[in-house]
């Protein structure tokens, strides 16, 4: 049986997909704390809430990426203020696809994203 802070997770997560789908920078971006790390499937490293909310806002005023996030595990810690997820993503309107895994940290209580790497598998 999944958890609260699980189950709070996944629904960030699913939140996330939504406004990523809306192409809503704002959105996608108040899960991320403010140093947040991203490392993306070619391997590009990008630290930091404004800088990665740039780079967004860049991707979706072009021919932007559709992509989803889908979560296979999330695991909290025995502290109850991290939590690993790991799962499948992929483009909704291209042929790219493949893994990531996420380190989330509770901060006054909210679940925000610390890192996220992406590995393209194709």
């Amino acid at each position: 049986m999944d958890s609260t802070d699980t189950l709070l997770i996944k629904q960030a997560r699913l939140d996330s997909n939504s406004c990523i789908a809306k192409k809503d920078v704002a959105g996608v971006s108040k899960h991320w704390m403010k140093d947040f790390v991203q490392i993306a499937g070619d391997g590009s490293c990008t630290i930091g809430k404004a800088q990665i909310a740039a780079d967004w806002t860049y991707m979706f005023s072009n021919s932007s990426p559709l992509f989803e996030r889908i979560p296979d595990t999330i695991t909290i810690s025995h502290t109850g203020d991290t939590a690993w997820e790991s799962g499948t993503w992929n483009y909704k309107n291209d042929k790219y696809h493949g893994n990531y895994a996420a380190m989330w940290r509770k901060v006054k209580g909210k679940w925000l994203t610390q890192n996220e790497l992406y590995v393209s598998l194709n």
